[in-house]
């Protein structure tokens, strides 16, 4: 990102609009919704999120006034757009939308919840339209299927655009179905997959880590292991759900999860050493002495590792 100029003393070459927005967009803080800070109202659809956010961040965006004196501004602007790009990362996917308004229904006005609400209902009558219609395009003959084919893959982009990957997702499976040798729809269905799988994994992660910080580690593990089985790159799920599990005297379970964590991620001394600490609790005295090792060769100062490495 570009380095906003500030003046050697005094003005700005921003335009008095803009100072006013940043000025109420500073002074509201932390209480404005994502939906407020796009500016759209909470039935939005996918589109029109977008295109807030586009409209929005290009205005606040830092390299828009590259070798421009922004003053005092600078910092303003920088956390405008830092904060536009985090709500939009929020409202642009399917699954952290749900969690993020089942969250904001406790603080929205009576008006607000029926606009969500409403949402929620159109939702439900298009998408029972969508399935109807690519019901039908599975039941065309010949040629006609690739085109069907073709006409669902381009369906399927505009919704992943907008954020509704599910339809987008369902989508591609029937164009995969109408033309089976097209490889361009089967790449795009694993990657949306994957994506919904990392979605739900993170959003299992958050919930996994308020368990635990409330100490009901029972329910934080096997959260923890969710979050892992949907997305088996999450590393932090696995070592978290090792410390739980440490916590809880589940050695081989630890081992388990943190072996896993580790091949992810090999620089993460701490869930390494957690490994070692498993392994000796289990006897396995060559692989703790192994891991233990790499702590240390990693972390010479590590005064657990050497400690614990003298009794094995």
């Amino acid at each position: 990102m570009a380095t906003l100029k500030a003046p050697a003393s005094g003005g700005t070459d921003l335009p008095p609009d803009l100072q006013n927005e940043l000025r109420t967009f500073e002074a509201a803080g932390r209480g404005l919704s994502h939906y407020e800070l796009l500016g759209v109202t909470p039935d939005a659809d996918g589109g029109t999120i977008r295109r807030a956010y586009l409209d929005r961040s290009r205005r606040y965006h830092p390299d828009a006034w590259f070798r421009k004196n922004v003053g005092e501004f600078g910092p303003l602007l920088s956390r405008a757009f830092q904060r536009l790009s985090a709500a939009y990362q929020i409202l642009s996917d399917e699954d952290a939308r749900a969690a993020y308004d089942t969250q904001l229904k406790k603080r929205l006005s009576q008006r607000e919840r029926e606009l969500m609400e409403r949402r929620a209902l159109s939702r439900e009558e298009l998408e029972r339209r969508q399935r109807e219609a690519r019901e039908r395009l599975l039941r065309t003959k010949g040629f006609a299927r690739i085109g069907a084919a073709h006409k669902l893959y381009e369906e399927a982009l505009e919704l992943a655009l907008n954020g509704e990957r599910a339809q987008a997702i369902a989508a591609l499976k029937v164009a995969r179905e109408l033309d089976a040798r097209r490889g361009e729809i089967a790449q795009k269905l694993a990657e949306l997959e994957r994506e919904a799988a990392r979605s739900r994994s993170q959003l299992s992660l958050k919930s996994a880590q308020d368990q635990e910080a409330a100490g009901d580690l029972p329910a934080a593990l096997k959260t923890y292991g969710l979050a892992f089985q949907m997305d088996p790159t999450n590393a932090p799920a696995a070592a978290a759900a090792a410390r739980c599990a440490t916590a809880l005297g589940d050695h081989k379970q630890a081992s388990t999860f943190a072996a896993k964590a580790v091949e992810i991620a090999p620089d993460d001394v701490d869930t390494r050493f957690l490994l070692g600490s498993a392994f000796v609790t289990l006897g396995l005295k060559a692989k703790a002495r192994a891991e233990l090792g790499r702590v240390l060769q990693a972390k010479p100062d590590h005064k657990e590792a050497r400690e614990l490495l003298k009794r094995v």
